[in-house]
């Protein structure tokens, strides 16, 4: 896990270390404010902790950026005076809001579930780009049929056979040979 706590209390981001530490081995990045924003920005960070206020403001200007530019799932402590003022400026923002003075089971417990929900969506989003691919690559293999079809004057199986037979003939997968097949017949009707 790879998470990032932006914090100005020394005591408070130890607790927030050793929290992030019982759950499973850590790298951790430290920062003060708005510095924040920079590695953000530029690290693939699975929990983001921050402790409200920042060094150099109160923060919620810098917790909204971070969810804009920011995969990570967001955990932010606000001071108890301003806690539900901080909750109503960040809904809808990526992130969860406890108190300063929460306890540390529950705290946990929170941190465990966004962590999950990172996991959760990390997995989906793998999914969802392994399922674009196939759908490119049959369109792929479409297209070449329909060349296959127009120019061999030949039926969808037979021009499926053809395919089958290229890739396994040159140790290709299907849409690399109807890749091929495609280039082939496109300089030809450059040709004409």
């Amino acid at each position: 896990m790879k998470a990032l706590i932006i914090c100005t209390n020394c005591e408070m981001t130890a607790l927030l270390t050793d929290v992030l530490k019982d759950i499973e081995p850590v790298e951790l990045l430290l920062a003060q404010g708005s510095e924040a924003r920079n590695i953000a920005a530029s690290n693939e960070l699975d929990i983001i902790l921050s402790v409200m206020p920042f060094a150099d403001g109160f923060g919620l200007d810098t917790a909204a950026y971070i969810s804009s530019v920011s995969s990570a799932e967001q955990v932010v402590f606000a001071p108890s005076k301003v806690y539900d003022e901080v909750c109503s400026k960040t809904v809808g923002l990526d992130l969860s809001v406890l108190p300063k003075n929460v306890n540390r089971s529950l705290a946990l417990s929170i941190i465990r579930k966004a962590l999950a929900m990172k996991r959760d969506m990390d997995a989906a989003k793998k999914r969802n780009e392994e399922l674009e691919r196939k759908i490119d690559e049959d369109r792929l293999i479409y297209r070449a049929k329909c060349v296959l079809i127009e120019y061999l004057k030949i039926t969808e199986d037979e021009a499926h056979r053809i395919l089958q037979k290229r890739a396994m003939d040159k140790h290709l997968q299907l849409y690399k040979a109807a890749l091929e097949v495609l280039k082939m017949y496109e300089y030809r009707s450059q040709g004409k």
